[in-house]
């Protein structure tokens, strides 16, 4: 596999399964880096890199989920080697979603949907939208929910520099309506921070209705970051899950 900008870390090519994993609001595809020495060999891990971050800052972002889902499908098709689960984190689990929803009507559907600390889309927002907020109470209001990495505010030319993009993923995911079809019909896993005050684990059960496949729902200490506070844990978790995905 060639690297794209959008696919800057192609995986080896020698693993049963590929996971593609799309990341939360505000950041890029080397938050997954790591990944792919802890789930070597049983799993190559595939990190998507959205426009707006790490190398593509200068690339405007997306908006609007169904032109993202556009470009990103025909490019995953080309370049997966075979077959392959999908892994959302936040932002990245309904950009997963809709990937997983129109691999499925054009044939090539993932083995497993792994999504983490997301409201389902389905479900209506338990709060005000944040995506129109002027400039000073979007950023704010951000820092309450806990919904980017807290660390981004101690750098003020960082979230200036970031402001665009994440204006951008939040208008993305907070205007996401899913059609009622295709249902899914794979694996479901719904990952929920015990400590995650603005996707409860309560809300991450009803993931459940996205597929008609098995569903799994597994709560996991730690708040909305809890994905990269307690990686070895959770790439533990995703090994012996995908292991049951692998052909043959």
């Amino acid at each position: 596999m060639s690297t794209t900008p959008w696919l800057p870390f192609p995986p080896s090519g020698e693993a049963p399964l590929t996971l593609v994993c799309l990341p939360c609001a505000g950041q890029g595809a080397s938050v997954y880096q790591h990944w792919r020495r802890l789930l070597a060999p049983e799993v190559d891990v595939l990190p998507v890199q959205l426009p707006g971050r790490e190398g593509r800052a200068t690339t405007p972002p997306f908006t609007d989920m169904d032109a993202l889902v556009s470009e990103l499908l025909p490019l995953l098709e080309r370049q997966l080697p075979g077959p392959y689960a999908l892994f959302g984190h936040s932002l990245g689990a309904a950009i997963a979603l809709e990937t997983a929803r129109r691999a499925q009507a054009a044939g090539w559907p993932p083995r497993r949907l792994v999504v983490a600390a997301q409201r389902p889309p389905h479900l209506p927002l338990e709060r005000e939208p944040l995506h129109d907020l002027p400039h000073a109470a979007f950023m704010t209001t951000l820092g309450l929910y806990g919904q980017v990495p807290v660390e981004l505010f101690d750098d003020p030319a960082a979230v200036e520099l970031a402001a665009t993009s994440l204006r951008a993923d939040f208008t993305l995911v907070e205007t996401y309506r899913p059609s009622p079809e295709p249902t899914l019909d794979c694996p479901v896993t719904a990952l929920a921070g015990l400590g995650d005050t603005s996707v409860p684990v309560r809300a991450m059960r009803h993931w459940a209705e996205l597929t008609t496949g098995p569903f799994t729902l597994r709560p996991i200490p730690g708040d909305h970051f809890f994905v990269h506070q307690r990686t070895e844990e959770l790439t533990g978790l995703l090994r012996s899950t995908l292991r049951n995905d692998h052909p043959g």
